[in-house]
């Protein structure tokens, strides 16, 4: 049975936006009338947070429910639910519609329905009864049932999140931050409006490697407002570091970037109530792993394989957005022969990073074998390899850092025409931006075939589940 204590965490849930086109579809009718559904939900455990994920629906059939204004189900469509998710090794989520807009609470009714499961779903499950009820334009609530001191009791989630090709939030009004007037945000604000600003300060954003490009989207992050950052970076700064990264000097070369850019981006947020948490790990340790999983978006600005690909596995299984970069160039005789760089927005209904070949599998062996810190294994590769290649300066990192950024914007807040965003790539020696929108995943894509699986799927640093 799930420990009580997990549940003293931050709950929130995520639905992928395809799914939650079909549970719209089928849960606000056209006659006005309230109607249900069940669902199979997976937990994604992080440090602070526990998420349900919601990965499939079990449509009702024929005599499973009678919509007679509010709605009511009959005990064989339950028992059917139980059984598949059971089977399936979820969780049961129950899903109902009210005619009205906005957050729900619910009614005397809805509390002794989801009571009267509660127990039963946890007995056969050994995972807890979710509750979700969207209203009629909508907006998603959500709830947890927790059995403590003989009862049952709920816990409202902060946040019921949607993902896919756009982001949209739904957060609880007593839990969620609320936007006042900032003077030194006055100018930012003024571009998005208080409502988006208030999206944002909602949003835990973790950033994962913090040199030249990473140092700049934080330094940047901080400055619009985010109100809490995730630092995750295992490197020291080096000389060689200090001509490509903001916020460092030559004093703080041997400190661990993430302490230094987080010291460095405190000084910059306009916010009293900024908060950053520095972790110095790599993202494959286990702690680093989970506290990644407590954040609403992910920047990775690693360039290593083995955690690109972490981080896509992140993006598909556990829900959590990722917005890649990467920069390529190359010199030939002290002379510059290219450079490009590409971004890309990595989840559910974007194609992930192996499948745009933004990392190869077998580099990601060759890491986890520890080959690629071998300087005499990387002295023997040919000139050519992408292993060699190490040619980037700060203003290529500024421009592919900007545009990660803006990404997240048009993602966030919609206020650009998305369809633009993506997989874009510039070409600095033509200064050409190409928006490469034919990518697809492989049909047979592990990444994209296991959307919303969270915990139930194996970490892939691990040789245990979660």
């Amino acid at each position: 049975m799930e420990s009580f204590k997990e549940f003293k965490k931050e709950f929130c849930v995520s639905i992928p936006e395809k799914l939650n086109e079909k549970i719209i579809g089928h849960l606000i009718r056209d006659d006005g009338q309230e109607d249900l559904l069940f669902g199979i939900w997976y937990p994604s455990i992080g440090k602070i947070r526990y998420t349900a994920l919601v990965q499939s629906i079990i449509m009702p059939i024929k005599g499973d429910r009678k919509v007679h204004r509010n709605v009511s189900f009959n005990f064989e469509y339950f028992k059917r639910v139980c059984q598949l998710a059971l089977d399936a090794g979820g969780g049961v989520v129950f899903m109902h519609s009210h005619p009205f807009p906005g957050w729900q609470k619910m009614s005397h009714v809805d509390v002794v329905a989801e009571l009267k499961m509660s127990p039963n779903v946890e007995t056969i499950t050994n995972l807890p009864l979710v509750g979700l009820t969207v209203g009629s334009d909508g907006t998603w609530s959500g709830r947890v049932w927790l059995y403590s001191s003989s009862s049952y009791k709920l816990k409202w989630a902060k946040s019921v999140k949607v993902i896919g090709k756009v982001f949209t939030i739904y957060s609880d009004i007593k839990q969620k931050k609320h936007f006042s007037d900032n003077i030194y945000l006055q100018r930012t604000v003024s571009v998005w409006g208080s409502e988006n600003q208030e999206k944002f300060m909602n949003l835990r954003i973790g950033i994962i490697g913090l040199g030249s490009v990473g140092s700049i989207v934080a330094e940047t992050l901080a400055r619009m407002g985010i109100q809490e950052l995730l630092l995750i970076d295992y490197d020291k700064i080096e000389e060689h570091n200090i001509d490509r990264m903001l916020g460092v000097s030559k004093k703080n070369i041997g400190s661990y970037k993430v302490k230094v850019i987080a010291n460095s981006i405190k000084r910059s947020s306009p916010l009293k109530n900024f908060k950053v948490t520095s972790i110095t790990r790599n993202i494959s340790d286990q702690y680093a792993y989970k506290c990644a999983l407590d954040c609403d978006l992910l920047f990775c600005c690693a360039d290593k394989p083995l955690a690109r690909y972490i981080l896509n596995h992140l993006a598909y299984s556990h829900l959590i957005t990722v917005f890649n970069g990467g920069i390529l160039a190359e010199i030939i005789n002290s002379k510059l022969n290219f450079a490009d760089w590409e971004l890309s927005i990595i989840g559910p209904g974007y194609p992930c990073m192996q499948c745009i070949s933004a990392y190869k599998s077998s580099d990601v062996i060759l890491e986890k074998e520890g080959k690629l810190a071998d300087p005499e294994y990387i002295r023997g590769l040919p000139g050519e390899s992408i292993h060699k290649q190490n040619q980037n300066v700060m203003p290529f990192s500024m421009n592919l850092a900007s545009f990660e950024v803006l990404q997240m914007i048009a993602y966030v807040a919609g206020i650009a025409e998305l369809k633009y965003y993506g997989i874009q790539r510039y070409r600095f020696k033509q200064g050409r931006l190409s928006n490469c929108s034919d990518k697809v995943c492989d049909e047979k894509c592990d990444f994209n075939n296991n959307i919303a699986k969270g915990d139930s799927k194996f970490c892939p640093i691990c040789t245990k589940k979660y």
